[in-house]
């Protein structure tokens, strides 16, 4: 079984191990190295580091040094174009061996109605789970919107004090939105040399960019229009879609709640033979599996 360690010196990692993939997580019980460990050959180490920025420090850091080291992140602000070109040429020493999600999160990947439905514990209908993944998604669309134009900002700024939009509350409508977008006092703070990239005309165009991208003009949001399933914040949407449409019981018969009940619809889909899995699962076993067979 592959074991998933913190905190760990680099002396331990070298000793224990030749591969090892360093992932976002606080522990070894976080989402992406659980994913990891049930995906992977057990020959590779992985460790959790922490957030994203943490795990591209380490990557900038090492991979000169440790060519079987990998990193993985959630997608975050990365465009298209560096998300293939790091899929493409995976290990890559251009890209400190960094692998990026083509979601959002590890966690959209188990928002696709055909892969979530594969669980046991699904309790209404497959088209019961789709409305829920809708109602869900269709609450946060306008919040991350905005967030993703404040994230595009403070990356080209390189600027991290403009805070994020923490709940859906005054997101109701795209008009409401903008307006809580435009008026951040953040903006307000500017000088003249960024006076542009902040200014309400930069700022609306950004937005009605970033809700094309996610509805595909179609509101309100649904399948098969837009990259709203791909690039909304998965991890606050899939606890609410588990809890409500999945019913896990332990030996005991006792109804598994809240972190407990998620972690183990995701396991159960784990199990199901890796020609299940989602493509992007496959490409990083397919990849990781013959960059072992080559170092033998």
């Amino acid at each position: 079984m592959v074991e998933v360690r913190t905190g760990v010196a680099e002396e331990d990692i070298r000793r224990d191990a030749k591969h090892a993939l360093f992932v976002e997580g606080k522990d070894k019980n976080a989402i992406d190295p659980t994913v990891l460990r049930s995906l992977l050959p057990s020959s590779v180490r992985i460790l959790a580091l922490g957030p994203s920025f943490y795990v591209r420090s380490v990557a900038e850091a090492l991979y000169r040094h440790h060519p079987f080291y990998y990193f993985l992140i959630d997608r975050d602000h990365y465009d298209d174009s560096f998300v293939e070109e790091c899929w493409r040429t995976f290990p890559n020493p251009n890209t400190a061996n960094l692998l990026v999600w083509h979601r959002r999160e590890l966690e959209n990947y188990f928002l696709v109605p055909e892969y979530l439905s594969k669980s046991e514990y699904l309790a209404p209908s497959v088209g019961e789970l789709r409305k829920c993944i809708l109602d869900c998604s269709r609450k946060r669309v306008y919040l991350d919107a905005a967030n993703q134009v404040i994230v595009s900002i403070r990356e080209e700024m390189k600027r991290s004090d403009i805070p994020l939009f923490p709940s859906i509350h005054g997101f109701a409508s795209a008009k409401e939105a903008f307006e809580r977008l435009k008026n951040l006092p953040q903006w307000r703070q500017r000088d003249k040399a960024i006076g542009n990239l902040l200014g309400k005309r930069e700022i609306k165009k950004r937005f009605s960019e970033v809700l094309f991208r996610l509805t595909g003009d179609r509101m309100p949001i649904e399948f098969g229009f837009g990259r709203w399933l791909e690039l909304l914040k998965g991890k606050e949407i899939l606890p609410t879609v588990i809890n409500r449409c999945f019913s896990v019981r332990d030996q005991q018969g006792r109804a598994l709640q809240g972190r407990d009940r998620l972690m183990e619809v995701i396991k159960d889909l784990l199990r199901k033979d890796i020609a299940e899995q989602p493509d992007d699962f496959k490409r990083l076993h397919d990849v990781i599996s013959r960059r072992l067979e080559a170092a033998v």
